[in-house]
């Protein structure tokens, strides 16, 4: 399966959390492991025996001796730093291992949470890249920021303006050699993909769209950039690292494809995932909603990004 059929692709209705690596944090120790799926009741027992139990929580971070104890009918899926996958089905305990270097889905999963989790979105918030709607004018939504999309045929959505009954929306590919902007009716709608018979975008090239309408204003322009090879090859090898894993991108390794769309700077296909994952109708924790703040103020959604960071600290473990 490539790297858009995936991201086009519902997620299976299972059960997840989220939780921040807090009560491991205090045994001093290196994470050997990693809760990367959680189903029915899951709590983990720290090797530290005069810690708490914590609920368990995908993204939870784990040492030697640390108990995961599954409730019956539940499960709970751990990834090993060497890339070894346990399932289980009862309780078990975090064996060591040795001093070998992580695997690449082991090590990029820990890096990208430690760099989510030390974001300083909260204090000094995106307020250049922030989406604001505008008087008079079809404000865009998405794409913007700069960001990468995925898709050469991408969707794009913008503010309503009053009674406006049409909208043009302009799109020009940067570059000295560039072709003139063209223009397309948009219809009456605010959301408007390009069209299929068209020359699919570029690959690695960067473009300027803009949208307006009779009774208003022409927006700001904003900026974004389609994937190139590079991009779309480094995002290929996260999710081949959940198959080669045993997990489903869409399904029990979504919340790892979200990171691994994030890490690769495809906050889009980070946040369609985070909106799966919340749409499982499982607790979500801490690290879930630092993950989900850190992607809404790349895209420019500033209060609901503040929201996400303010859950973080009132979840749980946070």
């Amino acid at each position: 399966m490539d790297v858009v059929s995936w991201t086009r692709t519902g997620a299976v209705a299972v059960a997840l959390a989220a939780t921040a690596a807090v009560a491991v944090a205090a045994v001093q120790q290196e994470p050997v492991a990693l809760l990367v799926k959680l189903q029915g009741g899951v709590t983990v027992e720290p090797a530290d025996t005069t810690a708490a139990a914590v609920p368990g929580a995908v993204g939870l971070q784990l040492v030697p001796g640390d108990r995961v104890v599954v409730a019956e009918g539940g499960e709970a899926v751990v990834l090993y730093r060497t890339g070894r996958l346990v399932k289980a089905a009862a309780p078990v305990t975090i064996e060591a291992v040795g001093a070998a270097e992580a695997s690449g889905l082991f090590a990029s999963t820990v890096r990208t949470l430690g760099q989510v989790a030390t974001t300083d979105a909260r204090t000094q918030p995106n307020r250049q890249g922030m989406i604001r709607p505008i008087a008079g004018a079809p404000a865009p939504i998405a794409p913007r920021n700069g960001i990468k999309v995925l898709d050469v045929r991408p969707t794009f959505t913008w503010f309503r303006v009053g009674d406006a009954d049409a909208y043009i929306v302009q799109l020009q590919r940067e570059g000295t050699d560039a072709p003139a902007p063209v223009r397309y009716s948009a219809g009456s709608d605010t959301t408007w993909t390009y069209p299929a018979d068209e020359p699919a975008l570029v690959p690695g090239a960067t473009y300027v769209w803009t949208v307006g309408s009779p009774v208003g204003r022409v927006a700001p322009p904003q900026r974004f950039t389609v994937a190139g090879p590079e991009d779309v090859a480094a995002v290929q090898a996260g999710l081949d690292a959940l198959i080669d894993a045993g997990l489903d991108p869409a399904g029990d390794g979504l919340f790892l494809a979200a990171l691994a769309y994030r890490d690769a700077g495809l906050h889009y296909e980070a946040i369609r995932a985070i909106r799966a994952l919340e749409a499982a109708g499982a607790p979500l924790g801490p690290t879930f909603y630092q993950l989900k703040g850190d992607v809404l103020d790349a895209l420019g959604r500033i209060e609901a990004a503040a929201e996400a960071f303010e859950r973080a600290d009132r979840e749980p473990g946070a």
